[in-house]
This record gives structure tokens, C-alpha cells and sequence, in this order.
């Protein structure tokens, strides 16, 4: 849907919660009180999490922001108390809104925390045509008012919080009620309340995708190496890090960045010394498992030759092959996307909205794979097997029809 009913003036940056910023909760006690003033309302709960990304090994939630409008909001230490059971029945009453819900409910369900009913306003203002999806700017179309994102990527692992981190935190579920309203009308104006509701159980059903054998593969920059053995040294190193790093709860690459373990792979240094002659490597930190490293490489060149890992990616059993070598190894699939993709693209147009929502481009490449002749429910049965939801089913059911018998 077109934005212009938006407001036209400069947006009001909201800069202090209403009741003013709330201190954490991190006792046992604080959270029973908490949980007491909580369960006495029936009003949505705007919920949000903070992470450590980048600065820590796991995805956690360190601080568990909640905000229920008659009773005010709660910042709950998550690093002091990591399972928050209690709150589940407390919260059961309401539906949950959260800005990108797909990120927060994986670290809710390690702090024990199971959302009910979900309301994403993220995905409302995509299904709504809105070009700029983050939350400042969601609030900014929608409300007129928007938000400082400064701490956004700060390590929230840090203790104690500094006040202005408490701040911002307070301020991220300020607004989610008053957008659940706005963006709930809009979507119900639009018709488009049902596919809403379709997207959100689909985010809460969603699994965790199965470990990646081949992720060390994924390191910016593995692609230059050209030799198994260098590749095996790579992957030695690779398991290494991740292994300290989990160990440690520390992000892998403030270890070691990923362009110094391509380096150590390409250019193998002979022995301790010659390690730490590489800068990076006598850093205090990485310095502290030097052994492990060495270890590493040596794994990495000793292994026997059948061991040693091919020059390309192994694909996994049902993945594609890249798409974006489609073009030369596999024509005819190239052809089908191509022609797929304009249907979908048409549709998203017709309908204001991006194609990838309209449907996802997995979902594409995987019909353009297949090829399959179906028509009618076949096609429909296809479409949910490989997670189409119903609504975005009925949009492109027609089209992908015309477009099946024309290849």
C-alpha cells in the first residue's frame, strides 16, 4: 500500500519514556513483584530483547524489555535471571507484539519464555507496502514520531547498564502498543488482516535450520583458497575458534578475524614463533591459546589425502546449487526463474508490497528446480509443502499456472 498516509511533517524524536526509565529487575524477589503487577492486566504486551551480537558466542537474551500499557514497562536482567517461567502465565492473556519477531522468539524460548499469540510490526508494515521496515522508521510513517537507534549494536552483556542504555531499552517497546493499533486498523482497512495473522503463526512455528557441516565455507574470503590442504588447515582452524569461542562465550572473530585464519591457511606459518610473528596473533587474547592453534594447523596438514576437503562445497541432501550459477550449468531451471520471477514481481506491484513477500524467493528457486507440471491443487499442495503460506498462495496461484504451461 502507497505511504502517503503518513504524516507529512518532520517526526518528533521521542527521547524519555513516559514514566521515566525503570530500573532492571535482577532478583528473584523484584521479578515475583513484577510478575504480581503484571498479571493483573489484560492489555497487549510489547515485548523486545537485547543481545550481544558480535560481542558474544550465543544469540541470548541479555536484557527482556515488557511493556503493558496500564501498568508500565519492566526491564528484566536476563544475564542475573536466565529462566523467566514465571512470566509465561502472567502473559498468557495477551498477544505479544514484538518489532521482528522471528529474531526474538529463539532467545525468548532459552529464557523460557513462550509467546502465546503473536503480532509482528515488522512484518504488518511489509504486508503494507512500507519501503523502510526498521522501527524508527515504522514509527515515524505510522505515528509521526520516531526513535534514536544509537545503542542498537552495543554489547548489552556489559554490567551494570548505563542509564542511557536503560533508556533507549525502555523507549523500544514505548510505542509497539500504539503501532499494534495503527498497523492493525491499517491491515484490516487493506483487507490484509488474515495474511497478517497466516505470517505470524508461520514465525512462531518456524524451526531451528539444521546445523551446517559445511559453515566454515562461509568465511568472507574462503573462496580464494585453492588447495585441499589449505582448505583442511582452514577448517582446522575454523573448528578451533569455534570451539574457544563457544567455550568462552565470546564472538568467534574477536578471537581471531576471519581474514587472518584465510591467511594462516594460505600462508602457514612453520612453527610458534613464526605464528607470533603475525600481529594479530600476539594480541593478549589470542595469544592465550597459541597451542591450540598450531594444533589446529598440524591437524590440517597431516590429514590424509581422502580427508582432505573437495575444492567446492558438497551440496546438502534437497539444496539447490547456487542460483546465481544457474545461467550456465543449468539453462533450462534459469529460463523457469526468470519466468517465475516475473509472475511474483507482477503480483507485488499489482499489490503494493515487495515480491519476496508476496513470495518467498526460496519458494521460487524451488519451483524453477523442480519444474513441476502441476495445475489446480496439485500445485496448491506443492506450494505448501515448501512453506507458501494460503494467503500468498491464492495471489501468484493463477500466474504460476500460465506460467507452468509456458515452460
Amino acid at each position: 500500500m502507497p505511504e502517503d498516509s503518513a504524516p507529512s511533517d518532520e517526526p518528533t524524536l521521542i527521547v524519555h519514556p513516559r514514566e521515566g526509565t525503570p530500573d532492571p529487575i535482577d532478583t528473584e524477589e523484584a521479578l515475583a513483584h513484577a510478575v504480581q503487577r503484571l498479571e493483573k492486566s489484560e492489555m497487549p504486551v510489547a515485548i523486545d530483547v537485547e543481545r550481544a551480537s558480535g560481542f558474544r558466542y550465543s544469540d541470548r537474551a541479555y536484557l527482556v524489555q515488557i511493556r503493558r500499557e496500564d501498568v508500565g514497562t519492566f526491564l528484566i536482567d536476563a544475564d542475573a535471571l536466565p529462566h523467566l517461567d514465571a512470566l509465561n502465565e502472567a502473559l498468557s492473556n495477551g498477544v505479544w507484539i514484538f518489532h521482528a519477531a522471528d529474531q526474538d522468539i529463539p532467545s525468548l524460548r532459552g529464557a523460557h519464555l513462550f509467546p502465546p499469540e503473536i503480532f509482528d510490526t515488522e512484518v504488518a508494515a511489509q504486508l503494507l507496502g512500507y519501503e523502510r521496515i526498521g522501527l524508527a522508521a515504522v514509527c515515524e510513517q505510522t505515528l509521526g514520531v520516531t526513535l534514536d537507534k544509537e545503542h542498537q549494536a552495543s554489547d548489552w552483556s556489559n554490567r551494570p547498564l548505563p542509564r542511557a542504555w536503560l533508556r533507549y531499552a525502555a523507549l523500544d517497546v514505548e510505542l509497539l502498543t500504539d503501532l499494534y493499533r495503527e498497523l492493525g486498523k491499517k491491515l484490516y482497512d487493506a483487507g490484509r488482516w488474515d495474511w497478517a495473522q497466516q505470517e505470524f503463526e508461520h514465525i512462531q512455528q518456524m524451526k531451528p535450520k539444521p546445523e551446517d557441516p559445511n559453515k566454515w565455507r562461509t568465511i568472507p574470503g574462503a573462496g580464494k583458497v585453492r588447495r585441499r590442504r589449505q582448505l583442511a588447515i582452514l577448517e582446522e582452524l575454523w573448528k578451533t575458534r569455534e570451539e574457544i569461542a563457544e567455550a568462552k562465550d565470546i564472538a568467534p572473530t574477536r578471537l581471531i578475524r576471519n581474514r587472518t585464519l584465510i591467511s594462516l591457511a594460505v600462508k602457514t606459518p612453520r612453527n610458534k614463533r613464526s605464528l607470533l610473528n603475525i600481529q594479530e596473533m600476539r594480541r593478549a587474547r589470542t595469544r592465550h591459546y597459541t597451542d591450540q592453534w598450531m594444533n589446529a594447523i598440524r591437524r590440517g596438514k597431516s590429514r590424509s589425502e581422502a580427508d582432505l576437503p573437495p575444492l567446492k562445497r558438497p551440496h546438502l541432501p534437497g539444496e539447490l546449487p547456487k542460483h546465481s550459477g544457474w545461467k550456465l550449468s543449468h539453462p533450462d531451471e534459469f529460463k523457469r526463474l526468470q519466468i517465475i520471477r516475473e509472475v511474483v514481481a507482477k503480483r507485488g506491484k499489482a499489490l503494493e508490497i515487495d515480491p519476496a513477500v508476496v513470495l518467498e524467493p526460496r519458494v521460487q528457486r524451488q519451483i524453477a528446480w523442480d519444474g513441476p507440471a502441476l495445475q489446480g491443487d496439485k500445485l496448491d499442495q506443492y506450494l505448501l509443502r515448501h512453506g507458501a503460506r494460503p494467503w500468498q498462495i491464492d495471489q501468484v496461484h493463477d500466474g504460476l499456472e500460465a506460467a507452468i504451461r509456458e515452460y
